[in-house]
């Protein structure tokens, strides 16, 4: 289960639909990592056939970019392993290739428009989704 947002500035125009959570296609971890590229697959199942796995965290999530503001949703994978190493998934932006950060719903909602930087979004709906 997982939550929703859809956002919209009257000023330019600017929208985007978010998600956060894990949906019930997503919710086996090996069908959540089947989305991302060759690489990081190869990686995360590196560091969990190494065996000495304490936690993994995965989920989709809002994410904010760290350089251009862009909005999106972003694919959240946190993994503890060899007792003081720690693996998260950088999910580059598709704008200006800087790094979306996870960011929570009240961020979103304080965020200004990544295009002409009006201080609110002037449409916001929340929705749930499975």
């Amino acid at each position: 289960m997982g939550k929703g947002v859809s956002i919209q500035c009257d000023e330019c125009g600017y929208s985007a639909t978010l998600f956060e959570g894990v949906g019930i296609r997503t919710k086996d971890f090996e069908a959540f990592i089947k989305a991302l590229n060759e690489k990081d697959r190869e990686f995360i199942g590196y560091i969990i056939n190494k065996g000495t796995t304490e936690e993994v965290i995965y989920q989709n999530a809002y994410g904010k970019c760290d350089r251009c503001e862009d909005l999106a949703t972003i694919n959240y994978i946190k993994i503890k392993y060899d007792k003081d190493k720690t693996f998260t998934l950088d999910n580059k932006c598709h704008v200006c290739e800087g790094i979306y950060k996870p960011i929570t719903l009240e961020e979103v909602e304080e965020s200004s428009c990544p295009i002409c930087n009006n201080k609110r979004f002037n449409s916001f709906m929340t929705m749930d989704w499975n």
